[in-house]
């Protein structure tokens, strides 16, 4: 992976700060119908039975959510060597395994609604595993190293 291609190290704090937040307001939004309306506008024509006004808190919380893991998965480490080149590469890779797997099983196991909620999760999925698994070879090496 291109140390180039990354954002600089300043954009992981942000993205660690905007995440909680966001995924506080995205599980509100889900299953306690938390809104906010000032992100409430008019989009279509009201019709005799339907609300022509349409909330966007839902949108603004899951791209929050999906920025904010950009931010902290694609932002250079304080000291970027090919070790943590090679780590990155890793993680994507077993990342990409991962989501596949539960792809395959999510398919297998939901149907109807369920399908489509365990399709929204899914969504996250591999940039939870790329960062945690990424995050957790990290400590773990650096946990190594410390003793020594």
């Amino acid at each position: 992976m291109l140390t180039k291609i990354l954002l600089p190290h300043r954009f992981q704090k942000i993205g660690w700060l905007l995440c909680l937040p966001f995924a506080a307001l995205l599980f509100a939004n889900n299953y306690f119908d938390f809104s906010f309306h000032w992100l409430e506008f008019e989009v279509r024509d009201g019709v005799l039975f339907k609300d022509s006004k349409e909330n966007f808190s839902n949108e603004i919380a899951l791209i929050g959510v999906f920025v904010s893991l950009f931010l902290m998965a694609f932002s250079r480490e304080k000291e970027e060597d090919e070790y943590i080149q090679k780590l990155r590469l890793d993680s994507l890779l077993v990342a990409f395994y991962a989501n596949t797997f539960i792809l395959i099983i999510g398919t297998l196991v939901f149907y109807g609604f369920g399908y489509l909620e365990f399709m929204g999760y899914n969504m996250f999925t591999i940039q939870l595993i790329f960062i945690g698994r990424f995050r957790w070879v990290l400590l773990k090496q650096k946990q190594t190293l410390l003793p020594i």
